[in-house]
Parts: C-alpha cells; structure tokens; sequence
C-alpha cells in the first residue's frame, strides 16, 4: 500500500515542463541582420528546427536571391 502512496505523491509533485514553440510560422516573411555591416533582409521561414542548444531555429530563404541559412529565433524580427 505505501508503494501506491509514494507513486501517487511523486506524479503530485512532478514539475511540468513547459514546451517552447516557434514564435514564427512555416510561411511567414521576417527580417534577419547576419552582421553589424550588413544590412537587414526579408526572408521567408521555410521550416521549423528544433532547439540547437542557443534556442529554438528555423530556416529561411533569402527573398532577393534564394539563399537559405538557418538561424536562431532571437536574431528574427517580424517584417513590417
């Protein structure tokens, strides 16, 4: 009978984890800044990534020439 308590009382007080999501969709169109020399571009998200370690990445592709990189959430801003 204390088994059942004990396994009770541990799902009671097991912490939930809270699952990030993308902030962006598969189809929206942002800005990205590669460097400070740079200017800032519109890319297209093409693709969901999954948390590398720095956060959550997506891949994009270049409006102007097609070229695709991958980046990670916090270097996107939401084109205007």
């Amino acid at each position: 009978m204390t088994d059942y308590i004990n396994s009770r009382e541990r799902f009671r007080n097991a912490k939930v984890r809270a699952i990030a999501t993308h902030k962006f969709a598969v189809g929206a169109h942002v800005v990205h800044q590669a460097s400070v020399r740079s200017g800032r571009e519109s890319f297209k998200v093409t693709r969901h990534l999954p948390d590398g370690g720095q956060g959550l990445q997506y891949r994009i592709r270049a409006d102007r020439d097609g070229q695709e990189r991958v980046v990670v959430e916090s270097a996107l801003e939401r084109a205007t």
